[in-house]
């Protein structure tokens, strides 16, 4: 993983920040600097994204895009403090493009309203250069208010930089890797509730798939899109992302389709939930027919695995035979069906 930082503001003169009851642009680098170097322990590669001096506003919205977007980003993080007309504001709040709440987003939310301050949740922050002129996932994080003192005594009692650091970095780093669970326990855990629930498709099936389809939430589609199923757009009315699909004729032959359209979601969560959902209700024969009917509700492995194969859900031509003998019965996927 690579993440880029921003420690918002420059130092003084065009593009600083507010001085409060704390100096916004001296503690943004504080928290900033401290951040890269837990990331950096912890084994991610962090790029420094902070511009420190500029001859305008503007100038320095486009230098901080610039660093970001001259790197291949997975993040890309701005540190900033709040402030409010009548010095009342209180709380920590995060922008996103779309208020997306990705699941990285919320988490460090949720770690900074831990050390006491009021959780203002996630916010659309289109408005904002840095959100909408990177090109990597990005999220401008609002620490707290710098110019109201209960935040500020707060902020310095819990412990200042070292605490907001540490729990942005947690953020990052085990809300990004499914609350630091194995990749086949977070993806069946949701499989198991939601099988228990609604009956769909069995936990053992979902989690072959997930791992199959997304490498174990390593693939393109998993870290860009937050989609763990190859799903395309169908009738999706939300979020999409475009690639290429790569798909096996009946000869055993590939071809890729640029410019498809796939289904893009705001965690891993709604990806797994969304996908059972396109198991039950995808349609055909002009909406009289259910597609993956067999599937629905089968209790044996084997045999949805090969539904899901003969009504077409993928074109590869061992699908089945891969999800039974490569995933489910070689790590034991079929635990996650004792409920």
């Amino acid at each position: 993983m690579r993440v880029g930082i921003n420690c918002g503001h420059t130092v003084s003169g065009p593009g600083s920040g507010t001085n409060g009851l704390i100096a916004e642009s001296e503690h943004t680098r504080r928290v900033g600097y401290f951040l890269m170097k837990l990331l950096k322990e912890k084994g991610i590669e962090t790029i420094d994204c902070t511009v420190d001096k500029a001859q305008s506003q503007k100038q320095y919205l486009m230098e901080v895009a610039e660093a970001a977007n001259s790197q291949d980003l997975d993040w890309f993080i701005s540190i900033h403090f709040n402030a409010s007309i009548m010095h009342t504001g209180h709380g920590v709040e995060i922008f996103t493009y779309d208020g997306c709440k990705y699941r990285e987003a919320l988490c460090i939310c949720s770690n900074i309203a831990d050390l006491g301050f009021t959780n203002r949740g996630i916010k659309k922050g289109n408005h904002l250069y840095v959100i909408r002129g990177t090109k990597a996932k990005a999220m401008l994080v609002e620490v707290c208010f710098c110019d109201n003192q209960e935040d500020v005594d707060l902020y310095g009692r819990t412990g200042g930089e070292g605490a907001v650091a540490q729990a942005i970095a947690n953020g990052i780093c085990e809300c990004g890797s499914a609350n630091n669970l194995p990749f086949e326990e977070y993806v069946g855990q949701i499989a198991q509730k939601d099988w228990a629930k609604r009956k769909i498709m069995l936990p053992s099936v979902v989690v072959a798939q997930a791992i199959k389809e997304s490498a174990r939430g390593t693939s393109e589609l998993a870290q860009k899109a937050n989609a763990l199923f190859g799903i395309k757009k169908n009738g999706w009315t939300g979020r999409t992302y475009i690639k290429e699909a790569v798909e096996q004729r009946a000869d055993g032959s590939y071809y890729t389709v640029d410019q498809t359209q796939w289904r893009a979601y705001e965690s891993w969560e709604q990806s797994i939930l969304d996908h059972n959902d396109y198991i039950a209700t995808r349609r055909m024969e002009g909406g009289r027919r259910l597609r993956y009917e067999p599937v629905i509700g089968c209790e044996n492995y084997v045999l949805a695995c090969q539904y899901l194969q003969e009504c077409g859900y993928a074109t590869a031509l061992n699908y089945a035979e891969s999800l039974i003998n490569d995933y489910i019965e070689k790590y034991n996927l079929i635990r996650f069906d004792n409920l």
